[in-house]
C-alpha cells in the first residue's frame, strides 16, 4: 500500500531489560548485564521491594564501572536487607562506544599543539624515583611497553652506581659525547689515558753502511737516535721511511747507535724543531705550552741539563750560556697527551 506524506518510521525503541537481585544486608554494589549509557542512571528504575530509588550520591544509589571498567554498576548508600527484593528496569538498549580500528591512529591524527600528551604534561622538575614508568618501544616484540626507571639504564646511573676505587683497566669503556658525529659513543680507558711502553735497539756502525733497520711504524720526530753518546738531529742527521733509518754520513766504524723508540700509544705525536746559535744570543722561541722537562734540547749533539743549562717560560727558552756561533741546537717536545 503506498503512503502519502512522510514515510513512516521503521525504528522502535529496545525493549527494557530488567536485571534482579537479593540483598544480604551488606553488599552495597551489584553489576547490570548491560552497559549503562553516561548519564543513563536518571533512566534507571531501581527498586527495592517494589520501592523505586533515587540517583545520586546524597540519595540511594550511584552508578560506576565494574571490575572490566564497563559502566555497568550500580552501587547503593547504603546496603539493601538480607532477602530484600532488588530489580533494575533499563529502558535503553545496550551500546557499545565504536573505537577506531587498532594501529589505525596516526602521527597526523595527534596534537601537535601546547596540549600535546607530552608537551602539555606537568614537567617532573627532579630526580625520577624508581618506580617511576616510562613508554618504550619494544623492537624485539614490535609493541609498547611500560618499563620502570630503575631498569633504564642502570649501568649509567652516576648515583645508583657502585664506584670503581681503582685505575680502570685498559678494556674498561667509558661513554662520551661525540661532537664531530653529534652521537653518544663508547671509548675504552686505554684510549683515554694510554699506557706509554718505551722501547730500544741498538746498533755497531762499519764506516759504510748509512740504511739500518728499525722497528716499524716510526717516523724521524718518535725516534731518538744516538752516535757515540751524541744525539743527532732527526731529518738533518738521518731520516726513516718504513723500517729503515738512513743516516746522512755513515756511522764509523765501531760507532755506537743506540735507538730510543718513544710511545706511540693514541693519536698524539710528536715535533721536534732546530735553531742556530751566533755565539751571543741566549733567548730562542720555541712551541707553546711546554716547560723544562718536556723539552730534550741538545746542542752539536750534547744533551743538556734542564734548569741547570736552560730554562722555558711562555714561548721563550733562555740558555744560561749562549751556544757557539753555527752551533747546532735541536729541540725535541715530548707528547703531552
Amino acid at each position: 500500500m503506498a503512503y502519502i506524506g512522510k514515510q513512516p518510521e521503521t525504528k522502535f525503541s529496545a525493549a527494557a531489560k530488567i536485571d534482579r537481585f537479593t540483598g544480604d544486608g551488606s553488599t552495597t554494589a551489584f553489576d547490570l548485564a548491560n552497559i549503562i549509557p553516561a548519564g543513563g542512571e536518571n533512566s534507571l528504575m531501581v527498586y527495592i521491594d517494589n520501592v523505586r530509588q533515587e540517583p545520586g550520591s546524597s540519595y540511594a544509589f550511584t552508578v560506576g564501572n565494574d571490575g572490566s571498567g564497563d559502566l555497568k554498576r550500580v552501587t547503593f548508600t547504603s546496603a539493601p536487607g538480607s532477602s530484600a527484593s532488588i530489580y533494575v528496569i533499563t529502558p535503553f538498549e545496550a551500546t557499545t562506544m565504536a573505537g577506531p580500528a587498532d594501529g589505525t591512529i596516526t602521527y597526523d591524527k595527534l596534537s601537535n599543539d601546547s596540549n600535546n600528551v607530552i608537551s602539555g604534561a606537568t614537567e617532573l622538575a627532579e630526580q625520577r624515583a624508581d618506580d617511576d614508568l616510562f613508554l618504550v618501544y619494544d623492537t624485539s616484540t614490535s609493541t609498547i611497553k611500560k618499563i620502570q626507571a630503575s631498569n633504564v639504564a642502570s649501568d649509567l646511573d652516576i648515583n645508583a652506581t657502585t664506584e670503581l676505587a681503582e685505575t680502570p683497566a685498559s678494556a674498561d669503556e667509558f661513554i662520551i659525547y661525540d661532537a664531530t658525529a653529534a652521537a653518544n659513543r663508547k671509548v675504552t680507558y686505554a684510549n683515554i689515558v694510554p699506557t706509554l711502553t718505551y722501547t730500544s735497539g741498538t746498533a755497531t756502525g762499519d764506516g759504510s753502511t748509512t740504511a739500518f733497520t728499525i722497528d716499524s711504524g716510526r717516523s724521524v720526530a718518535d725516534v731518538l737516535v744516538y752516535v757515540n753518546g751524541f744525539n743527532l738531529v732527526p731529518t738533518t742527521d738521518y731520516t726513516i721511511s718504513g723500517t729503515t733509518l738512513t743516516f746522512t754520513t755513515a756511522p764509523a766504524s765501531g760507532a755506537e747507535i743506540a735507538y730510543r723508540y718513544l710511545p706511540l700509544a693514541g693519536t698524539a705525536t710528536y715535533t721536534n724543531g732546530t735553531d742556530t746559535g751566533d755565539g751571543s744570543t741566549t733567548a730562542f722561541t720555541i712551541d707553546s705550552g711546554r716547560t723544562v722537562e718536556d723539552v730534550i734540547v741538545t746542542v752539536n749533539g750534547v744533551t743538556l741539563v734542564p734548569s741547570d743549562d736552560y730554562s722555558i717560560s711562555g714561548t721563550t727558552l733562555t740558555f744560561v750560556s749562549a751556544p757557539a756561533s753555527s752551533a747546532e741546537i735541536s729541540y725535541r717536545y715530548l707528547r703531552l697527551t
